[in-house]
């Protein structure tokens, strides 16, 4: 009894031990992304004071430039969720910021999702980072650098940066389906820009027999001469996808597999008809396949 009692009396006091070690690890791992960014801002606010060196390369540039004010902005943008650089703007129309120095938030902290960075001046400019599910905001105010508590703040101005710089993701249009509304304040995927990706239904051949001609996709029969459609889709999530065939006469069928065949045969008695064969796609959860020139063929009736 008493050794039962001493393991259980050990093991809850490592537990304790380890759940207080664990929390003071992420405490301090906050307090270093947050010491890693105000000693950024800090580089930012003495290059507010003296940036000579970067007013002659902006004039270099085309730029119209000997202090801060008509450079146009200091800034610290990130990359993606770690990386950050420090940047000098020479004026609003340029979109080449000229590179300070680049930096790395420490190992497993992460900026938020929402402000791509910090653009130094009056207004406040700040950015949310976390730790296992802790959060601190840093930033800028009144050209002083700020702690803010997590929730609580505007995270105000922000410069223009990439999706990832954000936090968000560039969806490939033709395989992926955004979550949410687009992004569209950013310079590499304005359209495309969501806070997440989820896969579509893609259609990886439709052929016909006869064949089709690979370069006007068009197969031609003769009046009451059936065609066969085959097609093979693709969906990597485990879940239900119905495919519709339309045949482009008011006809449809429809089909519970990523692969199927059907035949068809057109009402063009005198010949010289012609139709538009499109396939459709959608996943159980409401996503669909992306419209593709793989997804379509045309149907002429020869007179």
């Amino acid at each position: 009894m008493r050794v039962l009692s001493f393991l259980f009396t050990s093991i809850l006091i490592l537990a304790i031990v380890g759940g207080g070690a664990a929390l003071l690890a992420r405490e301090l791992l906050l307090l270093a992304g947050a010491s890693s960014i105000r000693s950024s801002l800090s580089v930012l606010h003495r290059l507010s004071r003296d940036n000579l060196q970067y007013a002659r390369q902006c004039r270099e540039r085309g730029g119209i430039t000997t202090d801060v004010a008509t450079i146009g902005a200091l800034q610290l943008r990130f990359l993606n969720n770690r990386e950050y650089v420090l940047e000098v703007v020479c004026n609003q129309f340029q979109s080449d910021p000229i590179l300070i120095e680049k930096y790395s938030l420490p190992l497993l902290v992460t900026k938020n999702a929402g402000s791509s960075g910090i653009i130094w001046g009056n207004d406040r400019s700040a950015v949310e980072i976390e730790v296992f599910g802790r959060k601190q905001v840093v930033g800028v105010e009144n050209e002083e650098i700020e702690n803010f508590a997590a929730g609580s703040v505007n995270l105000g101005l922000t410069p223009i940066s990439t999706c990832s710089g954000y936090g968000f993701q560039c969806c490939q249009q033709e395989t992926e389906s955004g979550v949410g509304q687009p992004f569209s304040g950013v310079n590499d995927c304005p359209k495309t820009c969501f806070s997440s990706c989820q896969p579509r239904p893609i259609f990886l051949s439709l052929n016909t027999d006869p064949f089709f001609d690979e370069i006007t996709r068009t197969v031609t029969v003769t009046p009451g001469e059936p065609v066969t459609f085959s097609y093979v889709a693709s969906y990597e999530p485990k879940e239900p996808v119905t495919v519709t065939m339309d045949f482009g006469d008011g006809q449809t069928e429809t089909f519970a597999t990523l692969t199927g065949k059907a035949s068809h045969q057109y009402v063009c008695p005198n010949g010289g008809c012609s139709y538009t064969v499109k396939m459709t796609a959608r996943a159980a959860s409401g996503i669909e396949a992306a419209l593709t020139p793989i997804m379509q063929l045309k149907v002429e009736i020869s007179r």
